[in-house]
């Protein structure tokens, strides 16, 4: 829903809020908006296109635990539209992150997590992606998309991510690197003996 005209002034207010600097008063607003029901989760959506980052970023956050199948849609535009690296990363963790809901989401959340990983302009948005990798069913896109990350990508932080979403999503990838981690330590064990 993004159409101000169809939600409460008191609903819109309480979205804006879970951008509030006081963390009390964001806090107090997701109450409400959670008591709210689906028309709390209207307000949320609708905070998504707000003009304030922070609004959109609490709005994001929100979803993290109160997100059902009807934000995904939502989630998924900010996980790859939002000018604000801030707002993709909150929206990505949201979208993936599924033990904190009451419902998992339904959404492709595998292919919306392959596409920022590789292909988010900023660091720590790419890093929330493949990390979110790990926690997902096994997929063989993920495992491509997490394969292209390991043999191209410079950045040792987001190599350590795509190593450890590899490792859950491929049993092959994961008794290869336990195999190579066993005979470095017979290696350093036979060593010491010398």
């Amino acid at each position: 829903m993004s159409d101000k005209a169809d939600l409460s002034e008191e609903l819109q207010v309480l979205a804006e809020q879970l951008g509030a600097d006081d963390w009390q008063l964001a806090l107090k607003a997701g109450a409400t908006l959670v008591q709210a029901g689906q028309a709390g989760i209207d307000a949320a959506i609708w905070g998504l296109s707000h003009p304030k980052v922070s609004v959109r970023r609490g709005c994001a956050d929100f979803m993290d635990h109160h997100g059902t199948d009807r934000c995904f849609a939502p989630l998924q535009w900010v996980a790859l539209h939002d000018p604000a690296p801030s707002v993709r990363r909150v929206a990505v963790h949201s979208a993936g992150c599924q033990r904190c809901k009451q419902c998992p989401l339904t959404g492709d959340l595998v292919g919306l997590l392959v596409q920022v990983a590789l292909s988010d302009t900023n660091r720590r948005v790419r890093e929330q992606a493949i990390g979110g990798l790990r926690y997902q069913p096994q997929d063989q896109r993920a495992i491509e998309a997490l394969k292209k990350i390991l043999s191209a990508e410079a950045n040792p932080r987001l190599r350590r991510e795509a190593h450890h979403a590899l490792k859950r999503q491929d049993p092959n990838y994961r008794a290869l690197v336990d195999a190579q981690a066993r005979e470095r330590g017979i290696a350093a064990a036979s060593a010491r003996k010398e």
